[in-house]
């Protein structure tokens, strides 16, 4: 049985990522109790928020840049004329101030789309000086947090009553959905918190194909194959068998032990074999791992592959 791989998953409001990952685990774990495997997500959500997260599981975990590293999208309601310490629904608030109208909202909004610098929220686990911003926060002082430049290629005000506006977002992962609330609302010269929060998709992979974390088991786990690596924006290649051994011990292997011939090479729809980095599948299509072309050939950065030969 195949012990590596990744979920998609549609956590719901309420419990936290790494709750929904621990409940994943020990269900995995309790049907295959003679295995230890490691487990990860890529990109947390918050425990108010709902929506996609995805779960890797085994050697597919040593990929969690490639998944985290998406587009992210999202619907989110901002409630609007009072904010809260964490600028969500679970926070104390903090401030009130005017309703800003639904004219205001429409002149701010073009102001935060494309490449933007945003101030995470204290709330957050970035760090500073080895400490995570949150537990500075819960400390009742203030978290020194410097502009970070995110890209928000989409954000589209479906409705607004007068306090709550719903919002589709496109933006690019590390950015906070929370802190545009709050930016938004500021430069209207008011206040806002997000009200709900739902992840629809991460890059190639939408919240219509995840699972309930319920119907998360070995049966269920999906395979990190040639398909997924070029919707990641990977290229693939196979591996000749004769160097199998060579990149097992993780040494530079010359350009021709990776072959771009069926399979690959339709996945490649035109973009050369030199591109890198690739991942690296064996005949049958089994992930063996990640590599990057050198001045010589082709040096392994990411090790998935089994010891013994398929």
């Amino acid at each position: 049985m195949s012990c590596s791989g990744f979920f998609l998953v549609d956590k719901p409001a309420g419990p936290t990522s790494n709750r929904v990952l621990q409940e994943i685990k020990r269900a995995f774990s309790k049907a295959c109790p003679t295995l230890n495997v490691k487990f990860g997500h890529a990109g947390t959500l918050d425990s108010f928020a709902s929506g996609l997260l995805i779960v890797l599981v085994g050697k597919c975990t040593r990929l969690t840049p490639w998944f985290m590293h998406q587009t992210k999208e999202y619907e989110a309601v901002f409630r609007f004329g009072e904010e809260t310490d964490t600028l969500d629904p679970l926070g104390r608030i903090i401030g009130h101030a005017e309703l800003p109208s639904k004219d205001m909202l429409e002149q701010a909004i073009p102001r935060f789309q494309g490449d933007i610098l945003q101030i995470p929220p204290s709330y957050s686990a970035v760090h500073i000086g080895g400490k995570r911003s949150y537990k500075i926060a819960r400390d009742g002082e203030t978290p020194d947090l410097a502009p970070r430049p995110v890209m928000i290629e989409a954000l589209r005000m479906h409705s607004y009553d007068g306090e709550e506006a719903h919002f589709s977002i496109r933006c690019s992962s590390g950015t906070y959905i929370r802190a545009l609330a709050r930016d938004i609302a500021q430069a209207c010269g008011s206040r806002a918190f997000v009200k709900s929060l739902r992840r629809t998709r991460i890059g190639p992979f939408a919240v219509d194909a995840a699972l309930r974390p319920d119907m998360c088991s070995a049966k269920t786990m999906m395979h990190f194959t040639s398909e997924v690596a070029i919707s990641l924006g990977l290229g693939a290649g196979l591996l000749n068998p004769a160097y199998f051994d060579r990149f097992l011990h993780g040494s530079d292997l010359p350009l021709s032990a990776i072959e771009s011939r069926g399979k690959a090479l339709d996945l490649f729809a035109g973009r050369s074999l030199a591109d890198s980095p690739l991942a690296l599948f064996s005949q049958s299509d089994a992930f063996l791992g990640i590599v990057q072309k050198s001045e010589s050939g082709w040096a392994v950065k990411v090790m998935a592959a089994d010891e013994a030969k398929e």
